[in-house]
């Protein structure tokens, strides 16, 4: 049994969860669910391109939009004193313990699926940071002023809250 046989059919669920979870997105009246909604949709996306073979890349875009995602909380909970009234819907409980059951299946089946892949060269690591300072210096700049921002506006909401 060849494990990336299941890859279409992972693919094929991962995106029906995606366009389910943008529509929790954009019809939460909550902006603390809207942005739970966001992590989701950020970590089936994450998922996606990880299924496609581009793992760094999955990693990173889990870490930029589950942080972003609490961002969004930290700010709305802090404007808004987290006061904001809840409303009712029956589905969101089923639909987000379907969502969590296939999402971890998701992840153990493309665990085996991982198994059946090449695993590439090793690369030392001085050739790996020889590059990324040569090539990306004003990338990697930009990612740290961006995390550091996001670090201080963290910092700054947390002593105002």
């Amino acid at each position: 049994m060849n494990p990336g046989q299941y890859l279409p059919l992972m693919a094929s669920i991962t995106g029906i969860l995606m366009i389910f979870v943008s529509y929790l997105v954009v019809r939460s009246k909550d902006l603390v669910y809207a942005s739970t909604s966001l992590a989701a949709l950020g970590i089936l996306n994450a998922l996606m391109i990880g299924l496609l073979g581009y793992y760094i890349i999955a990693i990173f875009l889990t870490i930029v939009y589950v942080g972003a995602a609490v961002m969004f909380i930290i700010i709305t909970v802090s404007m808004l004193g987290g006061r904001s009234k809840e409303i009712k819907d029956e589905y969101k409980g089923l639909f987000t313990g379907a969502s969590v059951v296939t999402v971890a299946l998701l992840i153990v089946s493309s665990l085996g699926a991982y198994l059946g892949y090449t695993r590439p060269s090793s690369i030392p690591a001085s050739n790996v940071a020889d590059s990324l300072l040569t090539g990306y210096t004003p990338v990697i700049a930009l990612i740290f002023v961006a995390l550091a921002a996001t670090l201080i506006e963290a910092i700054a909401i947390a002593r105002r809250g």
